[in-house]
Parts: C-alpha cells; structure tokens; sequence
C-alpha cells in the first residue's frame, strides 16, 4: 500500500513539473512575463502595444504598415 502511495505521489510531482515546464515555454512563446522583450516588461507597455496593433488593424494598415 505504501509503495502504491509513493507512486502516486511520484506521478503528481512529475504531473506538475511537466505542467510548469508547459507553462513556461507558453510563457515564453508569447513573450510575456519574465520572458518579455525589452519594452514589454510591464503591463502598461504591454497594454499600449496592444492598442497599437489594434489601432493598425481597424485602419487596415496591418503588421508593416
């Protein structure tokens, strides 16, 4: 029974570092938190980044415009 208990706790640690893991590359694929570009760190650039961009998709400039 022991060994049945340790296993399961084995599995739920491996579980939540697999689930950190994915966590972070998410993290880091969209450049937010400790993974920001330079000029993103904050949520207040963040936020003025994002108006931006929306600002340039409702006047159909787009990305290069």
């Amino acid at each position: 029974m022991a060994e049945s208990a340790y296993r399961e706790q084995a599995g739920e640690r491996a579980a939540a570092a697999s689930a950190m893991l994915l966590l972070q590359l998410a993290a880091s694929q969209a450049e937010i938190g400790p993974f920001a570009r330079r000029g993103r760190e904050t949520p207040q650039m963040a936020a003025g980044l994002y108006r931006a961009a929306a600002l340039r998709a409702r006047t159909g400039l787009g990305r290069h415009g």
